[in-house]
């Protein structure tokens, strides 16, 4: 019992401290955000605004399309996950089920497109999407953050399926359902963790993604976090941090809520098969 109590003792401990660390950079942000230009760089630091603001949101909103920018991240994030999630389930449940000549070799060049850097296909890539009018295009940024991920989705929903009975497929074949039939009404309810858990991370990459979107994308089909290379300043010296912060803490929000709302589902994926039957 002593051990035991030490024990989590020591586990809060960590968990306050890493906690620190990883909301720090976020607090800092939010202040930022809300705290005049002339006074983020006094001396003493203060962490505190003293006179806290709403400008900075005010005068981005006047300077930057933030409207237009989230509607376009809107749309190339639910696309692009409700693409990635319905292709992946089919490509990993063809993995974990079925046994083909060149199963393996299709699955470790899955593993390595995985690793690919995408630097390495972005000349190649540009010039395809202009030759096919794709740059600029919802359609296109969605096709790439589609492609760049379901190889990882893929993996993930794969070492899920194999963790789930096949008997209770063998159970519908008998019943007479189809392999569309069983995916649909059997493997989607039981992954509901696994896909709440990608759809998430997807998510969440959807929002950090910078360099594709910059070279893909214009002003049409422009997101979020291109918007803060569009926040004008008056030299490249000046740099309007204020802004930039307002900008960060807003593409924040939604994060943090789709979290929040997803946090069971995320947290059953995560644990799902660690332990077997």
């Amino acid at each position: 019992m002593r051990k035991s109590k030490r024990y989590r003792i020591f586990i809060w401990i960590i968990t306050i401290v890493l906690s620190f660390v990883i909301l720090s950079p976020v607090f800092w942000i939010f202040t930022s955000s809300i705290t005049e230009k002339e006074m983020l760089f006094t001396t003493p630091v203060t962490y505190f605004p003293q006179n806290p603001t709403l400008q900075n949101y005010v005068t981005l909103f006047q300077e930057v399309d933030v409207s237009g920018l989230a509607l376009n991240t809107l749309i190339a994030a639910v696309f692009a996950i409700t693409g990635t999630i319905i292709i992946s389930v089919f490509a990993a449940y063809s993995f974990a089920r079925f046994q083909f000549r060149g199963t393996q070799t299709a699955y470790t060049l899955l593993v390595f497109s995985a690793m690919l850097p995408v630097v390495m296909t972005l000349i190649p890539m540009f010039q395809t999407y202009k030759f096919l009018h794709l740059h600029d295009t919802h359609l296109g940024l969605v096709i790439l953050y589609i492609s760049g991920f379901i190889p990882f989705t893929t993996m993930s929903f794969v070492t899920f399926i194999q963790q789930i009975p096949y008997s209770l497929e063998e159970a519908a074949a008998v019943d007479g359902a189809n392999v569309i039939t069983r995916i649909f009404k059997i493997l989607f309810p039981i992954m509901k963790p696994a896909i709440s858990t990608m759809a998430i991370i997807n998510f969440i990459n959807t929002m950090n993604e910078f360099m594709i979107p910059l070279v893909f994308t214009n002003m049409k089909a422009t997101p979020l976090s291109v918007g803060i290379t569009l926040i004008p300043r008056v030299n490249q010296y000046n740099v309007p941090w204020e802004k930039i912060s307002a900008l960060a803490t807003i593409m924040m929000i939604p994060i943090i809520l789709f979290v929040i709302l997803f946090e069971k589902h995320i947290i059953d994926g995560l644990t799902a098969g660690s332990v077997k039957q």
